[in-house]
């Protein structure tokens, strides 16, 4: 018994050790070095993750529209705003999905001042992409809408999907590049 309690505590003390004095990730792995470009995370299909070069309004529709859609969330508001951009179709291939989660892609600006991002849906065995197109509207100053107070706002353009792909054959398509940790081998 007593050999089996020092077994135990000598295999976690090395972790209480370790993270007790590991607190913060070093600057080597946080900061890029001298010519090297900062690395922001991203998804093997889509890229980079984040809200990019898109406004900030334009990325909070966006998301908002995902979180609608990854939880069947018909009646939310963003829904509504949307009119015919986003149909049953959309949330239908959605939600056969399973969904456990979204991603979305960085904004990018087109030439026409509209932002599109690029966006997947994944579920446990299944995965959809797709393109995801905000603009920016200038609301009617004579609308009798209180709600919807003048000026301009983002709106949901169109959403593209792709067809569903299983997550094996992403895997398969994609290899694994361990180029920017070859400063730490």
């Amino acid at each position: 018994m007593k050999m089996a309690c020092l077994l135990v505590a000598v295999a976690f003390l090395p972790l209480g050790i370790f993270s007790q004095e590991a607190r913060t990730v070093p600057d080597g792995l946080r900061r890029p070095e001298r010519g090297e470009a900062p690395r922001y995370p991203q998804d093997l299909v889509i890229g980079e993750l984040g809200q990019g070069q898109a406004p900030d309004g334009a990325y909070r529709l966006a998301r908002d529209v995902l979180e609608a859609l990854v939880r069947d969330n018909r009646e939310a508001q963003v829904v509504a705003d949307s009119g015919p951009a986003l149909t049953e179709t959309h949330f239908e291939e959605i939600k056969s999905l399973e969904p456990r989660l979204y991603r979305i892609g960085g904004g990018r600006l087109e030439l026409d001042g509209n932002v599109s991002f690029l966006v997947r849906f994944v579920g446990p065995r299944d995965s959809i992409t797709g393109e995801l197109y905000v603009r920016l509207e200038e609301r009617d100053p004579d609308s009798d809408s209180e709600a919807a107070p003048a000026g301009p706002r983002w709106v949901l353009d169109d959403l593209l999907l792709d067809e569903k792909k299983a997550l094996t054959d992403i895997r398969d398509d994609y290899r694994y590049d361990f180029t920017p940790y070859e400063r730490f081998f």
